[in-house]
Order: C-alpha cells, then structure tokens, then sequence
C-alpha cells in the first residue's frame, strides 16, 4: 500500500466526523475568548487533532461505529482547545504571550 492510500485509508467517517466535531467543540472554546486570527487558526487546529484522537480511541479500542455520539463526544474534546490558552494565560501571561508570537509567527511564515 502506497503512502497516500494508507493516509487516505486512515480517514474512516468515525474519524472524519470526529474532527467535524473537534471543530465545533474548539469554535465553541475559542469564540468566548476572542483571540486574534493567527492564534485561532492554531487552536482551531489543535481542536481538530484532539477530535480526531477521541474518534480513533473510541473507533478502535471500544468498537464504536455510530458517527454521530462520536461527533457528540468529540465537541468537548475539541473545545477545551480553546480553553487551554485561557489556562496558560491565567497560569503566566507573560508565557502565554510569548507562545502566541512565536507560534502565530511560525505557522504563519509556513503558511
């Protein structure tokens, strides 16, 4: 099996529809803040990662097929995405500022 069928192979609809919901959830998450577009796009990224990791563990490792609880169950895996920055800016802003810049700056320049 070639490279990009095995990619392709990985996208199963439990995993599609967890990153669908991994997506709301970090909309969800990042819109009560308010963060610029730089760090919403990372976040939003993040958000989509965390879904698709829930659908997978529970596609694969408690047999579940049904798309739709494995969106329901990804949306708050994806939002606390959006929570997470609002941690680290409580826990040290100065810390929190720093990563923005150099993220934002980074994936921006690559983009």
């Amino acid at each position: 099996m070639t490279f990009v069928a095995e990619i392709i192979a990985s996208f199963t609809p439990q995993v599609l529809f967890g990153m669908f919901g991994g997506l709301v959830g970090g909309i969800y998450g990042i819109n009560k803040k308010g963060y610029e577009l730089k760090i919403s796009a990372i976040l939003l990224f993040t958000a989509v990662i965390a879904g698709s990791a829930v659908a997978e563990l529970l596609h694969k490792k408690f047999a579940l097929d049904y798309i739709f609880p494995i969106f329901l169950i990804s949306i708050p895996a994806g939002s606390f995405s959006g929570y997470l920055m609002v941690a680290l800016d409580i826990a040290s802003p100065k810390l929190a500022k720093a990563a923005i810049d150099k993220a934002g700056k980074k994936a921006v320049d690559k983009l």
